[in-house]
């Protein structure tokens, strides 16, 4: 089965396709034509540079000031975790870095993260000594957590990071890249950075019917799909550049170069866009289709405006 793709797919500027780009069973395709104007419901920027394919892709939903209010708390939950190192398994630092400039350019009064991340992730990139004063400015991560109730169909507890309900907005940053248990791992189920151990415990054995982590998938995709219920974010951008497309989350396997940043309001249309990018429908992965009957987001794409650059 395909995904289904929006016919209104958008180019700015001078820059072309050409023709629709059949990108094999199950992939994303699409006729990119000319920019109708307006915001795009997801962008998609092509290209190697990271920091502007970033900033563009925010650009192209009508710029950060539309998501961080002036004076405005962020909260940043990014899927760079210490203990994944190998490439296509984290995000890549280039939008984290770019992300936090805009931020500040919106006049965000603080820039906070949801997680801690890897101690290592601004050497993963020579673009940082560039962003010295932001990254200087960043909240570190609180390790203060909240109790919350759930109303979802199988997480009803939570305990979770207490800012994530303290800032005006927060912007999930993860990597599109396969996952053993899940199939696909990208902004949803980035939410369970904000839990504690105990409350991650209850996703991958919480049913009864588990003896491995990934033993109840559908109870675990269940409980992703309810966390999220908790609070969606206001912005998500998902790291297609490099990633895992065999192996994940962890690896090292099989990488797959779609070079393309993804970003958008719904989290589960762009995770579903991200699927494509890995020849993944959402009638595949599990999460997604709770995701949506939650009322989180679509898995339908024609029903968005995607724009669609290589830069």
């Amino acid at each position: 089965m395909k995904l289904k793709t929006d016919r209104r797919t958008f180019i700015k500027g001078s820059l072309t396709f050409g023709a629709a780009a059949l990108l094999g069973p199950d992939r994303l395709s699409g006729l990119l034509g000319k920019d109708a104007g307006g915001a795009a419901d997801l962008a998609v920027v092509k290209g190697t540079d990271y920091l502007a394919n970033t900033r563009r892709a925010v650009d192209l939903l009508g710029g950060m000031s539309k998501f961080v209010p002036k004076g405005g708390r962020v909260g940043l939950l990014v899927n760079a975790p210490q203990w994944w190192k190998l490439p296509g398994s984290h995000a890549h630092t280039d939008i984290v870095l770019a992300v936090i400039r805009m931020c500040r350019e919106a006049d965000a009064k603080d820039i906070i993260w949801l997680f801690e991340p890897s101690s290592d992730i601004w050497d993963r990139s020579p673009q940082s000594r560039k962003f010295g004063d932001d990254i200087k400015s960043l909240k570190p991560f609180s390790r203060n957590f909240v109790d919350k109730d759930v109303k979802g169909s199988a997480l009803k507890k939570a305990r979770v990071i207490k800012e994530l309900f303290e800032c005006e907005t927060t912007i999930n940053i993860s990597v599109a890249k396969d996952h053993a248990g899940t199939r696909f791992s990208c902004c949803l189920k980035n939410a369970m950075g904000a839990l504690t151990e105990p409350t991650l415990r209850f996703f991958h054995f919480g049913s009864g019917r588990s003896k491995g982590d990934y033993g109840d998938v559908d109870f675990l995709s269940q409980c992703i799909a309810d966390v999220n219920l908790l609070r969606k974010p206001d912005l998500c951008l998902a790291d297609a550049t490099v990633v895992l497309g065999t192996n994940g989350p962890a690896g090292p396997g099989e990488l797959v170069r779609p070079q393309k940043i993804v970003a958008g309001r719904d989290v589960v249309a762009v995770d579903t866009f991200g699927a494509g990018l890995l020849g993944r429908s959402a009638s595949e992965i599990v999460m997604l289709k709770k995701a949506a009957d939650l009322g989180l987001g679509t898995t339908d794409l024609s029903r968005l405006k995607i724009n669609e650059v290589a830069a």
